[in-house]
């Protein structure tokens, strides 16, 4: 069996080690896996990353595809890169990790006339203020739709991201797996933790400084705190193209109490969570948040909107964390002082709670699984 994944991003850190362990499993039963990687990464994290290729020692084969961010990378190109190798490799499956190039609609056409069976993984979830543009949503659905129409099976990461497939005229036996998975082997192997005596007085955000991530939410978070007169402060890492503009809002209004602290390399995150009170992921849209995982690997809570993709799955509401129901600290009072205290109560339990979380997110675990309906499937 000869398997050929068509990945968007070759820095990536959490995707890498599932590749790896489905290519174990391939060299072991005589299997064959190869990974082409459109780009090295986004824009948005090349601070994160050391763009030196070597640094990049994955045990799986890839093609990097484009050695430009993902925003600067032909699409046209990359599309014959990829029927390019179609031809070459001859695989028997292609898993597509997403659907947003425009390529994607011919190469699923092209298995279909080689008899390839092809899986797309699913990580997107329903929008909900997408309403507001009905027409263009309109279109967009239907072309979604035409492409999954086209596509044989699904792996999906998530309740909310089944819900997605679901809306999308996507039958129930099409989705063979709905796991997903975090690599902490990595994280503790590259993390440095310098833990202090205390949990310091913080509460912490990590992602990109952008409009999806609802940062207003943590502005009018800190304007809070800073009228109830608490210790509490939020910490804010990360860069994005909003950064500049709410350090401008942080100024206007005096906020000595949240810092935005800029862009932090991936193997200093360790204290910062570590120390922290919790993680707060108040994100608009958000199609997992891989950055709760992290947060349940230093045993910090997290809490999210609804309307991220790890809500329900792996932030449960009360037991290890919070999940609001909207974008105001309304839970459980309807007072800032009340919820604080709410929160600042649960901690210790929310904590107990999150070890047996973990496990289910174990790339083990979600690596057979994927191996098993490849090998079910082709």
């Amino acid at each position: 069996m000869k398997i050929l994944v068509l990945h968007n991003q070759l820095w990536s850190q959490y995707k890498s080690i599932v590749f790896e362990k489905i290519n174990n499993l391939c060299n072991q039963n005589g299997d064959e896996l190869l990974v082409l990687q459109t780009s090295i990464c986004e824009k948005s994290r090349k601070n994160l990353i050391d763009f030196d290729l070597n640094n990049f020692n994955y045990h799986y084969k890839f093609v990097l595809l484009n050695k430009n961010y993902l925003e600067s990378t032909n699409s046209f190109i990359t599309t014959i890169k990829w029927i390019y190798y179609i031809l070459k490799f001859k695989p028997n499956i292609i898993n597509l990790t997403g659907y947003s190039e425009p390529g994607t609609l011919f190469v699923l056409l092209i298995c279909k006339f080689l008899k390839i069976k092809t899986i797309i993984t699913n990580e997107s979830i329903f929008y909900q203020q997408s309403n507001i543009y009905r027409l263009n949503n309109g279109i967009k659905k239907s072309y979604k739709s035409l492409l999954f129409y086209f596509t044989d099976y699904f792996f999906s990461y998530g309740i909310q991201a089944n819900d997605f497939l679901f809306r999308h005229r996507v039958n129930k036996f099409k989705i063979l797996s709905f796991l997903n998975s975090f690599d902490s082997e990595r994280l503790n192997a590259l993390s440095t933790i310098n833990n202090s005596d205390s949990v310091n007085k913080y509460f912490l955000f990590v992602g990109r400084i952008s409009a999806e991530k609802n940062i207003e939410f943590l502005i009018q978070l800190a304007v809070n705190l800073k009228i109830i007169n608490s210790e509490i402060e939020i910490k804010i890492i990360g860069d994005g193209p909003e950064f500049d503009q709410f350090i401008k809002i942080k100024n206007r209004l005096k906020l000595n109490n949240i810092q935005f602290l800029g862009s932090v390399k991936w193997d200093n995150l360790g204290e910062y969570y570590s120390n922290s009170l919790g993680l707060i992921l108040p994100s608009n849209f958000e199609p997992w948040g891989m950055v709760a995982n992290e947060a349940f690997f230093y045993n910090v809570p997290v809490i999210c909107s609804k309307f991220c993709g790890c809500a329900d799955d792996l932030v449960i509401n009360d037991f290890n964390g919070i999940v609001l129901p909207d974008f105001s600290l309304s839970l459980p009072g309807g007072d800032i002082s009340v919820f604080l205290n709410y929160y600042l109560n649960s901690r210790d339990q929310f904590i107990s709670n999150i070890k047996p979380t973990n496990l289910i997110f174990e790339p083990n675990r979600l690596s057979s699984e994927l191996y098993t309906s490849f090998k079910m499937v082709k």
